[in-house]
């Protein structure tokens, strides 16, 4: 059942009056309740709870604020619970009277679970529609980038990830056919002699009997067992994308920088510069190249972008593949520029004759088309007596190993800017300006809401985590734009005068 009626109650209202009363009314926790109209939370979660089978329950907007409350305190279920039991800021934000009572854990284990994923991002879009129509985010352009959280994981050697993973699969199993797992048990679990030697020998000597064990269950039809089968295999294949915890099989090893690894996800979001709320979010497992997969990001867009919309984004997202996602969706690309030395650096492309010219004045005579861009390629008679050869063709064209001519390709991407001129190149450094706005943004998320590591186990639900995280941050800078729109004429909707009352 989706929620409780309400019931007529005896309480001594002056007293509750006088304890709330006690409470800043201006404190900006209250006024992240007062910017969000919580009906509307309430419709959208209504289609989770059947509306006449099972017991009466707790309004789900109400739990919603209490899984804010977790993120904006960096509190635990369990923890919340008591916050809210005894802190009434607390209490009036959650919306709960002096002698009502508190939710427990269990009940915001079992609401996270039934909305879900699908559930929190209709939250999200629905909060994000509130502040748009209230004028708060802009409709030019977005920054895109990304921060890392960790799994919420034990760091194991090999050795141990391949013995953990005999072990679950065992367990699965035995959840199937508990009689055919007796036997294995004892074989790859109870019976078996540590592994001992150098590093290499006891990694080879556990992987051998992990092999052996997928050998013998792999042709069980069980799920359970088959998810289990898979998992292992990651981890005797030894390719870069190996489980590396059995509790949270979604999370992977991935790059901060060259240098600088970390065991989790990659939260993608995107910002709008000016107004400096988050309008989408994706989040990946560690591994995964999110600069290349900003077509989620585009489609997770709330409100969805329209037309021409700028995108801005670092160098990391220069390449073909974000392009041409972005201008598939008709939107604008500006990327940092590569800091790596191009060979097309030292030719000048003409736009209009559609050649590269080089330092020696000649021009290419031709082009293939290759991937995302042309190869264009220079006359043999021009390339093999010229006084630059030396330092522009490659030893084998020297030599007389290959055709002696100059081959430089050119992107598509590279060609429209080199065509936009100066007046292309002012306006990137203009929009590129805005990507900074997007950092403390995730250093708030990260230091002051616990977005630094994983609470969860499972992709979906760390995406939860991060939307609920996102959600709490807005609602955040939403109460000071309200603000900034009720100080400023014209007069502002009534949601804004409600929002900072």
């Amino acid at each position: 059942m989706m929620r409780r009626d309400d019931e007529a109650k005896q309480r001594s209202f002056g007293d509750e009056a006088s304890a709330m009363a006690a409470v800043p009314a201006d404190h900006i926790l209250l006024k992240m309740g007062r910017a969000i109209e919580w009906a509307a939370i309430e419709k959208e979660l209504q289609g989770y709870y059947d509306r006449w089978v099972g017991r009466p329950g707790w309004p789900p907007a109400l739990l919603l604020r209490m899984l804010l409350l977790e993120q904006y305190g960096k509190l635990s279920d369990r923890q919340v619970g008591e916050q809210v039991g005894y802190n009434l800021l607390y209490r009036r934000f959650v919306g709960l009277g002096l002698d009502e009572t508190v939710p427990d854990d269990t009940t915001l284990v079992k609401f996270r679970a039934r909305v879900g994923e699908e559930g929190i991002q209709k939250v999200f879009e629905a909060i994000n529609a509130q502040w748009a129509a209230a004028g708060l985010i802009g409709e030019q352009r977005r920054v895109f980038d990304g921060v890392h959280l960790w799994a919420n994981v034990a760091q194991r050697s090999l050795a141990a990830l391949l013995r953990k993973g005999r072990q679950v699969l065992i367990e699965a199993l035995e959840r199937a056919d508990e009689a055919a797992a007796a036997p294995l048990r004892q074989q790859y679990l109870g019976d078996a002699e540590p592994a001992s030697g150098s590093k290499e020998e006891v990694v080879a000597a556990e992987a051998e009997r992990s092999r052996a064990l997928v050998e013998a269950v792999e042709k069980v039809s069980d799920e359970g067992v088959q998810a289990r089968v898979a998992q292992v295999k990651t981890l005797l294949a030894g390719d870069g994308d190996r489980v590396v915890s059995f509790d949270d099989p979604d999370a992977r090893w991935g790059h901060k920088t060259a240098e600088k690894t970390f065991c989790g996800y990659k939260a993608h979001e995107a910002q709008d510069p000016d107004s400096r709320l988050i309008t989408g979010v994706t989040v990946v497992a560690g591994n995964a190249h999110e600069g290349v997969q900003s077509d989620a990001l585009l489609a997770a867009q709330s409100p969805p972008l329209k037309e021409g919309t700028t995108i801005i984004a670092d160098g990391y997202y220069n390449n073909a593949t974000t392009v041409a996602q972005v201008q598939e969706a008709k939107m604008q690309p500006c990327f940092a520029g590569l800091t790596v030395e191009r060979v097309s650096d030292k030719f000048r492309y003409d736009g209009e004759q559609d050649y590269v010219v080089c330092e020696a004045g000649k021009h290419s005579v031709g082009k293939v088309r290759v991937d995302n861009g042309d190869l264009y390629y220079f006359s043999m008679s021009d390339c093999a007596p010229c006084p630059l050869r030396d330092n522009c063709l490659t030893r084998g064209e020297r030599e007389g190993k290959a055709q002696p001519r100059r081959r430089v390709y050119l992107s598509d991407v590279r060609k429209a800017k080199i065509l936009a001129g100066e007046a292309g190149r002012q306006w990137r450094k203009e929009q590129l300006k805005l990507r900074g706005r997007i950092e403390p943004k995730f250093s708030e998320q990260m230091n002051q809401h616990g977005l630094r590591r994983a609470r969860y186990w499972g992709l979906a639900k760390v995406t939860v985590q991060v939307l609920l995280n996102v959600i709490t941050v807005n609602a955040k800078r939403a109460v000071k734009l309200l603000h900034q729109a009720v100080a400023a004429p014209p007069p502002t909707p009534s949601l804004m005068m409600e929002a900072v009352s």
